[in-house]
């Protein structure tokens, strides 16, 4: 609401003294640096929280994403567990299975491991994966035994 006679900013000497002294060159340079401060306690106050919100909402997320994949959301289920393509059976670019054995013990990628240990929990899910994660293993090792046999035969082949 506007009031004439309440914004009439026409004062006497006196007032525009008044305002003047109250905002002097001293006074304003106070003012800054007090508000300076307080802005410089909050940034701080922004950094020492910043990490612990991002962290926070990175752990929601996670909780929230793992509740839809246990409660079945195939699709949510494929993010976690790897494309629906397989080529992440395959290590190479020529199409070669990864499946190898190193000291004894069968080779595991990141998202086959993982598949495995959710298998249990989540079979009708990813059952069909762990399927083609087993294909592809059968497939990868006998690879590897047929080149070893046919390397075998050569050096046998070599000695005789």
């Amino acid at each position: 609401m506007h009031i004439n006679e309440l914004h009439d900013y026409s004062g006497s000497d006196a007032d525009e003294a008044v305002a003047k002294s109250f905002l002097s060159e001293d006074r304003k340079k106070a003012i800054k640096a007090e508000v300076g401060n307080i802005i410089d306690e909050e940034l701080d106050q922004m950094e020492d929280y910043a990490r612990d919100h991002i962290s926070s909402v990175a752990a929601s997320r996670a909780y929230k994403f793992l509740e839809r994949v246990l409660a079945g959301d195939n699709d949510a289920g494929m993010t976690l567990l790897g494309d629906a393509n397989g080529s992440g059976r395959y290590k190479t670019n020529d199409g070669e299975p990864w499946a190898s054995v190193i000291h004894g013990t069968v080779f595991e990628t990141g998202g086959i491991k993982l598949r495995r240990q959710i298998v249990e929990a989540h079979a009708d899910l990813i059952e069909s994966e762990r399927i083609k994660d087993l294909e592809s293993i059968v497939e990868g090792l006998t690879n590897q035994v047929n080149k070893l046999e046919r390397d075998l035969r050569e050096a046998r082949e070599r000695l005789r």
